[in-house]
């Protein structure tokens, strides 16, 4: 009989919180059934969620465009090219509120969210895929992936980049010259990641090469994923957001770099119709709010607007 689970079941297995397994069956990484009125998750559902992770490295790194149901295909041409917006960016509280604050603010304009890392998403505002993307890097990186394009980088948040390992570090990880010890195993994220781009810089300032670190060339697609696979001991550390490190029971973390969180558009577009809005929520105080709900979140420069 293929057994059920509850959330708190599934969170105590997983050693997270309740919220999170919440988090993953809304972000569809982790897939679950109604019975009556009651969530549940069986055995087989939970096993696929344990083989994605193995299996993430076969999947494409560009999302983007991609096979998308038909109806998201022509909701996004309509939004293209009429009074909508498409935000491109991964699933966080600060974007989540901004989209749906779109819905009833005065200026707002409806909102078809493109679920793409900083790479990918920056890649799609180039080719004028999207309207605006979230991008979690420094902005003097910006500029070159937007060549001969003026750009306004909105400033949502600051946060940190580091690495996850298991409470207590009982592997004595401490640095990225531990990857390279031949007992450790990273979990990695996918190309185009914020994650996987600033380890990639940390290395090669390291003079450390990929092929010396085990579990490297797999690739996860968020970093709940990695956080979840040193926690389960299927790997002994990985490079991710501190914000996510502060959501699970059973992980540390060690910070290595302070990043903000963009909200990256054309120049032009500022004056444009619906782009006031998403100004002007960022700037509230109800968005500064729901981001002090939010560990690992800094808000003191949120609503900040600079032009590259």
């Amino acid at each position: 009989m293929n057994k059920l689970y509850t959330a708190q079941e599934v969170a105590e297995r997983l050693k997270i919180k309740k919220t999170t397994v919440y988090e993953l069956i809304k972000r569809g990484e982790l897939e679950s059934s109604k019975i009556g009125k009651q969530l549940r998750i069986s055995e087989e559902q939970l096993s696929r969620y344990f083989q994605k992770g193995s299996a993430s490295q076969q999947e494409s790194s560009i999302s983007f465009p991609g096979f998308q149901p038909e109806s998201s295909l022509l909701k996004r041409d309509y939004l293209l090219y009429s009074n909508g917006l498409i935000i491109s960016g991964q699933t966080s509280p600060a974007l989540e509120y901004l989209i749906e604050q779109m819905s009833v603010h005065p200026s707002g304009l409806p909102v078809l969210h493109s679920h793409l890392n900083t790479y990918n998403g920056l890649y799609s505002l180039y080719f004028k895929k999207v309207h605006a993307t979230t991008a979690g890097i420094l902005p003097e990186h910006i500029p070159a992936l937007l060549p001969g394009i003026s750009t306004a980088a909105l400033l949502l948040y600051e946060y940190d980049l580091g690495f996850y390992i298991r409470k207590g570090n009982p592997r004595n990880i401490f640095s990225a010259e531990d990857l390279i010890r031949p007992e450790i195993i990273l979990a990695n994220r996918e190309k185009g990641s914020t994650g996987r781009m600033y380890l990639d810089i940390l290395l090669k300032g390291l003079n450390i090469s990929a092929d010396r670190i085990n579990g490297y060339q797999k690739e996860h697609v968020s970093d709940l994923s990695t956080a979840n696979a040193v926690i389960s001991q299927q790997a002994d550390t990985a490079f991710g957001s501190g914000s996510v490190a502060f959501q699970l029971k059973d992980l540390d973390f060690i910070p290595v770099k302070k990043l903000p969180m963009f909200l990256v558009m054309e120049k032009d577009s500022i004056n444009k119709p619906g782009f006031s809005a998403l100004i002007d929520i960022v700037r509230s105080r109800e968005f500064q709010t729901v981001l002090e709900m939010q560990n690992g979140c800094g808000t003191s420069r949120t609503g900040e607007l600079m032009y590259l």
